[in-house]
């Protein structure tokens, strides 16, 4: 092990999903075959974990997904995920885009990159993906239900697990550079490598920029935006036993807002933002020399640091700044068993512990009280045997630092691999929590021309969560059908009320919102290689939303549905491929403001994305790609009077040079 593995509303979204059941293929990103036992998974559990064994809802995106498809921002991968939801605030590029889990809200999905939570204090403790830019990533897991006993606050729908590339032995050098649509540009770059098995680096720059499009669906003003990105690493190995590593990302975006004004929603204005991020994690890890032929023990302590910086400027005047950073000090320790000769067992035991603290200042925050201090204390066990069974067990204790009630959650997991009939049965039952953001707690100005005010009374969100699925491996392992329901249930949650001054002036606040929001759903994913060259990747999601009323949660569609074909072929011996997908994303609902800012329920359309990408190695290489986004030219809105991108066509070149001084 343990090395512990893994991995409708319309006419259209009836015939996509029949065909998708009765074509033979398989979900990119659902589980591996048995054919590949030895991919791992490293975020379902706190060891990495072969992808067999893995009890846990799991999509696993490569870089070749990313490569193949020519993805810009992350977020437009994440859309062909079961179980995700991503809302953006307008199609021009860089603005705020939501990424919701299992009808879990935006800030109750813990996102990370190499380990660093990326989660913003003074953002709502929410991650913006309209600042990830796809370049430079290895590999992106999805674990889905609620995490919280391995990873903390902020994992009640799940955890997304962003993982950048490493260097290996010699001396790599790529460059791209791309333009189309809407003024639109990318360039980038960089280099990486490594030395026998003691040393590899990686260092890499993008640069996008884009005149784009008015955000306001009423407007016609463009609203530009421009994305700056520095990541790297370097990791030695000094001895066998030891090792140690850095990595960073640096973001600098700026993006083109418009106003809101009640009665209309998104209006024309000369508003925008700056964002300024930066992330650094440092690490050491040592092996203790073997003790026996069955017995490895692990030590690795690590540090993490993330900073976020973001004014608003209106009329190119300053008007607010939010200001957020995380430190985190973490210590693990594994031991690893390899006891096969009973039962072909394995056990891995894991102790973690981590201290927290978040801070956040803001134009409208009470600066003395914006800082939370936890400590937490996390358990987990896992056991394989017979190759067939896989079990584990999790506990974690957040030691909430004067600002509220300590928090306890757990977390188990189960899996069965029936060998004969290529089957695996999975499950998982989790409890989560979710803290008060810092604004929630100690908001307290005028924004927006609206006052608010923060309560420190808060209490944190709690969940339960379980899921129950079936993989089946068909054709001699070349297609693949994983289908899970799941359900959650989220109580405490945490919204936005209001109250009366002594003057009878009404203000915003905050407040625990009594009853149960209660979610459940359905997930199909479908992975086949069809031909040689020729592979098919499909996903279905059906989830209903009721909160403690019996409404349905804002911008959680019913049906979401995605289909996507590659074929990769030799022309006079050059490399080749051609792409094409289809994103589908069902009737869902917004909320609209009127001139007294009073709240009412829109209802937002249906919409079809579909779009070709190829791409030709005209010399050794060397690769010229071109693709067409948004081919049906479709207008559509993920949040209200917000506009899209209509159809859009781009072009590039790609050059991949080394290995070299192997």
């Amino acid at each position: 092990m343990f090395t512990p593995i893994k991995r409708p509303a319309n006419a259209f979204l009836s015939s996509l999903f029949t065909a998708t059941c009765l074509t033979p293929i398989a979900l990119f990103a659902a589980d591996e075959s048995p054919k590949a036992l030895t991919k791992m998974v490293v975020t379902s559990s706190l060891t990495p974990t072969p992808a067999a064994q893995v009890g846990s809802a799991v999509t696993v995106i490569t870089a070749e997904d990313i490569a193949r498809q020519q993805i810009t921002y992350v977020a437009d991968i994440l859309r062909t995920v079961p179980g995700l939801a991503v809302n953006q605030t307008g199609g021009s590029f860089g603005t705020l885009t939501q990424v919701r889990m299992r009808g879990a809200e935006g800030n109750q999905t813990l996102v990370r990159l190499d380990g660093i939570e990326l989660n913003d204090p003074a953002g709502g403790s929410e991650y913006n993906f309209g600042n990830m830019l796809a370049d430079n990533i290895e590999r992106i897991e999805i674990i889905r239900g609620a995490q919280s006993a391995l990873y903390g606050s902020d994992a009640v729908g799940g955890v997304i697990n962003i993982i950048t590339k490493k260097g290996s032995k010699g001396l790599q050098v790529n460059a791209n550079a791309e333009g189309g649509s809407f003024g639109t540009y990318k360039v980038g770059g960089g280099f990486s490598g490594g030395w026998k098995d003691k040393v590899d680096f990686s260092l890499n720059v993008n640069q996008f920029a884009s005149e784009g499009i008015s955000i306001a669906a009423s407007g016609t003003e463009r609203d530009a935006s421009q994305n700056l990105t520095l990541d790297g690493n370097v990791n030695i190995r000094p001895l066998e036993a030891l090792e140690l590593g850095v990595s960073g990302r640096m973001v600098r975006a700026d993006t083109d807002t418009d106003g809101f004004q009640g009665g209309i929603g998104a209006v024309d204005a000369d508003n925008r933002s700056e964002t300024r991020q930066g992330y650094t994690k440092a690490y050491l890890k040592l092996t203790v020399p073997e003790i026996t032929d069955w017995l490895q023990w692990e030590h690795q302590a690590s540090f993490f640091y993330s900073d976020s910086q973001r004014k608003s400027f209106r009329d190119q005047a300053f008007a607010s700044h939010f200001n957020g950073n995380k430190i985190k000090y973490a210590y693990q320790t594994n031991l690893l068993l390899d006891t096969s000769q009973f039962a072909q067992s394995r056990h891995a035991l894991t102790f973690l512990y981590e201290h927290e603290e978040d801070s956040a200042d803001s134009t409208f925050s009470s600066k003395n009280q914006t800082r939370l201090i936890v400590n937490s204390y996390v358990g987990e066990y896992q056991l394989a045997l017979f190759d067939r069974v896989s079990l584990t067990a999790s506990v974690r204790h957040d030691d909430n630092v004067r600002q509220f009630q300590d928090v306890t959650t757990f977390r188990t997991t189960a899996a069965y691999r029936h060998i004969e009939t290529n089957t695996k049965l999975h499950a998982s039952y989790g409890t989560g929590a979710k803290n008060p953001t810092l604004s929630e707690l100690y908001i307290d100005g005028n924004f927006s021309g609206r006052e608010y005010r923060g309560n420190p009374n808060l209490q944190a969100e709690k969940s339960n969560s379980w899921d129950i699925g079936i993989q089946q491996f068909l054709f001699d392992e070349r297609v693949s059908l994983d289908v899970t329901y799941y359900n959650n249930q989220i109580k405490n949650f945490i919204q936005r009320t209001t109250d009366i001054n002594a003057d009878g002036s009404r203000y915003f606040t905050y407040g625990n919102a009594p009853g149960i929001n209660k979610i459940e759903g359905i997930e199909v994913g479908i992975t086949a290689n069809l031909m040689q060259g020729l592979d098919f990747v499909g996903s279905y999601t059906w989830t209903s939303t009721k909160d403690a009323k019996n409404i349905a949660l804002v911008r959680r569609p019913k049906h979401i549905a995605s289909a996507n074909l590659n074929y990769g072929f030799s022309v006079l011996d050059r490399k080749a491929n051609i792409n094409l997908g289809v994103k589908y994303n069902g009737q869902q609902t917004d909320y609209a403001f009127d001139a007294a800012f009073n709240r009412s329920t829109v209802v937002l359309s249906d919409y079809t994305l579909v779009n070709i990408a190829a791409s030709y190695e005209i010399f050794d290489h060397v690769e010229i790609f071109a693709r067409v986004e948004n081919m049906l030219n479709d207008s559509y809105q993920e949040v209200y009077s917000y506009a899209s991108r209509g159809v859009a066509g781009y072009g590039g070149v790609r050059v991949a040079l080394g290995p070299f001084l192997k």
